[in-house]
């Protein structure tokens, strides 16, 4: 299992970790998604989708019905790509498929399908410091 250590904030309360999306030119470019234990699927930002190396689904475009506080809908291309999770200290994870969303949105978020469902998720905020294991 590949250890990946996570951002820890108090104000909001919350844990970030870094990613890469592979781009169609086979780079990749490193940005940072809050971890949501209340994510079905992963949602990244729809200006993403552009570079992205990616395969539609066989659904394409979905009209996501969100429960909870929020209680709104919200349209989105579903696809499958290649992702790495990565962190500050140089630990990263092999390249692995996963199915996201790619919606209106600035802030991505990792959900349960492909990777938290994969994982093992440790957080302490007292000591603000969480890491999560996963097998890729």
């Amino acid at each position: 299992m590949t250890r990946i250590n996570l951002q820890i904030y108090i104000h909001p309360g919350q844990a970030e970790i870094s990613y890469a999306l592979q781009q169609k030119d086979g780079t990749s470019e490193r940005f940072t998604a809050v971890i949501d234990t209340g994510a079905e699927v992963s949602v990244f930002p729809m200006r993403f989708l552009e570079g992205t190396n990616y395969r539609l689904s066989e659904k394409g475009k979905v009209k996501i019905a969100q429960a909870g506080i929020a209680g709104q809908d919200f349209e989105a291309i579903e696809a499958y790509v290649t992702i790495i999770l990565e962190d500050a200290s140089g630990n990263r994870t092999k390249p692995f498929e996963i199915l996201a969303w790619f919606a209106q949105t600035r802030l991505a978020l990792i959900g349960f399908q492909d990777i938290l469902d994969r994982a093992v998720l440790h957080i302490d905020m007292p000591k603000r410091n969480g890491w999560l294991e996963i097998d890729t």
